[in-house]
């Protein structure tokens, strides 16, 4: 039905809002790596606090990615979709009136419930909207929002954090009798005016009405798809379609899907530990790698970390990009587990250009681990635009939304125990530290390469 609707006007806005939705969720995510310096001296917490704070919304992405993908499949993609923003963004406003670690926990933790069914939710509301020749592209382009949200918390982190004069005898910047990284959380609840985009722009996803028997209402929606597009429509013959509920969890192991839900399950939890671990310490680990240098482009001298930080963002996105063509070109299943060894690669290669690191590459300095790193962050966002592609066209209708949740949640599992691990290696040594973050990559990837099956050019079912 939809493959016989090109890509046209309509496709291109419903991108720019999930798009929306997908970079304010990256920024909801990452900001915690810039305010995690400051509250360890705020709230004087221990390193392994630290580390729990800095996966609250990890923790509570699990739930939410299981939780949310579930209700999606029984209630509808686009109901689910407004409550996980207004979910994420009011909990991450209400962060800037926390006291302390368990208050701080909380909230994080309440947030991710909200960035976790948005990520599982906004994937299958937009896959089920494409073209079989244009959906892996699409949603790579949908990934590829994430460094938009990366980009976006920097500026912020630089604002709020680094621009504002510290105040009295502290060195916490403020404004007025407020400290800065409280303003930081309050401004990160302002995309919660996507809710009101979401609920007047956009509808319930034809597959959705069809697979419940609503066969009007789809076809009410494909004609204006078409009519938006400018194009012809196929209707839906009611007499093709056999309304079905949803069958829940146990469907995603059910003999025809099994082996690629624990496939697919495993891409995620090796690329989950892996970014997680790397990025939600970056900071750190950007600090302990060295002087780092300024340098001049124009006349101006630029020697604020933050450059360094927008730097990888920027690099991300010829990342996905390069992921965008490939899925289309070689397919799904060779382009994430290709990305995934060379994030494993590149990773152990930063690591061992740390001070310190002691490994026989002869690579050290700044400009050997950042350059590294730059590769690293290149195929690890690269890595998540095809999983994000590859991932939806793996199951079912009846159980896309709840797979790709319960797939996601694993990968959640990871991102907790990834910046928890590598903070708790981090005192032997950095390259000990991000080693198994590496090792994850590669192994994934070669799960993916050796049991996945390949969806390019299939429509789904």
């Amino acid at each position: 039905m939809l493959d016989r609707i090109p890509v046209g006007r309509f496709h291109r806005r419903l991108l720019a809002i999930c798009g929306t939705a997908w970079a304010f969720d990256g920024m909801e995510v990452i900001l915690i790596s810039f305010t995690l310096p400051v509250l360890l001296d705020a709230w004087s917490l221990s390193g392994l606090a630290a580390g729990f704070l800095g996966s609250a919304s990890l923790m509570g992405m699990v739930v939410g990615n299981w939780g949310w993908g579930y209700i999606a499949d029984q209630y509808g993609r686009k109901p689910a979709f407004q409550w996980t923003v207004l979910t994420y963004t009011v909990f991450a406003g209400l962060t800037a009136l926390a006291v302390g670690f368990y208050s701080g926990f909380a909230l994080r933790f309440l947030t991710g419930v909200g960035l976790g069914g948005a990520l599982a939710v906004d994937t299958s509301y937009l896959s089920e909207h494409l073209p079989t020749n244009r959906r892996g592209r699409y949603l790579v382009y949908l990934d590829a929002f994430w460094p938009l949200g990366y980009g976006l918390a920097v500026g912020l982190a630089w604002f709020f954090l680094a621009f504002l004069p510290t105040g009295g005898t502290v060195s916490v910047p403020v404004f007025g009798a407020v400290e800065g990284w409280r303003l930081l959380f309050v401004a990160s609840a302002v995309p919660g005016l996507l809710v009101f985009v979401i609920r007047t722009q956009l509808s319930e996803t034809p597959y959705y009405l069809a697979r419940t028997g609503n066969v009007d209402a789809a076809n009410d929606r494909l004609r204006a798809i078409a009519e938006e597009n400018g194009e012809e429509v196929e209707l839906i013959d009611a007499d093709d379609v056999t309304p079905m509920e949803s069958p829940g969890f146990g469907r995603l192991f059910e003999a025809d899907i099994r082996v690629q839900t624990v496939m697919i399950s495993a891409a995620w939890f090796a690329i989950n530990f892996g970014y997680y671990g790397v990025f939600i310490w970056l900071p750190q680990t950007f600090g302990a790698s060295g002087t780092v240098p300024s340098f001049s482009v124009g006349g101006l001298t630029f020697g604020s970390v933050y450059v360094y930080f927008l730097l990888i963002a920027i690099v991300q996105f010829p990342g996905y990009l390069s992921a965008a063509y490939l899925v289309e070109k070689i397919g799904r299943k060779l382009t994430l587990g290709s990305y995934l060894v060379a994030s494993g690669v590149f990773t152990f290669v930063f690591a061992s250009a740390m001070p310190g690191a002691g490994f026989g590459l002869g690579l050290s300095g700044f400009w050997p681990f950042f350059l590294a790193l730059l590769a690293s962050s290149f195929f690890t966002l690269g890595a998540w635009g095809a999983i994000y592609a590859y991932t939806p066209e793996l199951f079912p209708t009846e159980a896309r939304a709840t797979g790709n949740g319960f797939a996601g949640g694993v990968g959640k599992i990871a991102a907790v125990i990834g910046p928890i691990l590598a903070g708790a290696l981090v005192d032997i040594g950095y390259l000990v530290a991000l080693a198994p973050l590496a090792v994850a990559f590669v192994l994934g990837g070669l799960v993916v390469l050796a049991f996945g099956r390949e969806t390019k050019g299939e429509p789904l079912t």
